[in-house]
């Protein structure tokens, strides 16, 4: 949490999201800015791993298929950012529609996020460029 470590307190998504847009016309080089399929493939990884590791969440990861859920977070990100890639699996509403997430939960999976792309040096503005993309989501995902 490198980058959430030197704020007076960590930002919600809210606050996240008040940061400059950014112009569809450069995601194509936020693609590249994460190091296309490979490096977002890695980047998920350590998401996952920092995802384990924080007991305000990892409870809902229990019984997760780890591999499989890798795989789908990967092509997910990369198809967000102009990639080659195509998310297959299930529409984030009925997915998540039993799980009772809460905002709280929410923020706090963005803020995991933010630490795994921070630990491989993604820049803000690339940062800030996704969650904008996946922060609708959570109409979808917070169901409590």
């Amino acid at each position: 949490m490198k980058s959430i470590k030197k704020l007076a307190k960590p930002l919600s998504l809210a606050a996240l999201l008040t940061i400059t847009g950014i112009s569809t016309s450069a995601q194509a080089g936020y693609y590249e800015d994460f190091g296309q399929k490979a490096g977002i493939a890695s980047i998920i990884s350590d998401f996952v791993g920092v995802v384990a590791a924080d007991n305000r969440i990892n409870s809902y990861f229990a019984h997760a298929n780890i591999p499989h859920l890798k795989e789908a977070l990967t092509n997910q990100v990369c198809e967000a950012l102009g990639g080659p890639c195509k998310y297959t699996g299930p529409a984030m509403g009925p997915m998540h529609q039993s799980m009772g997430v809460t905002q709280a939960a929410f923020n706090a999976l963005t803020e995991d996020l933010i630490t795994a792309m921070t630990n491989h040096h993604v820049s803000v503005p690339a940062q800030n460029h996704l969650i904008k993309i996946l922060a609708p989501m959570s109409n979808d995902i917070i169901t409590k």
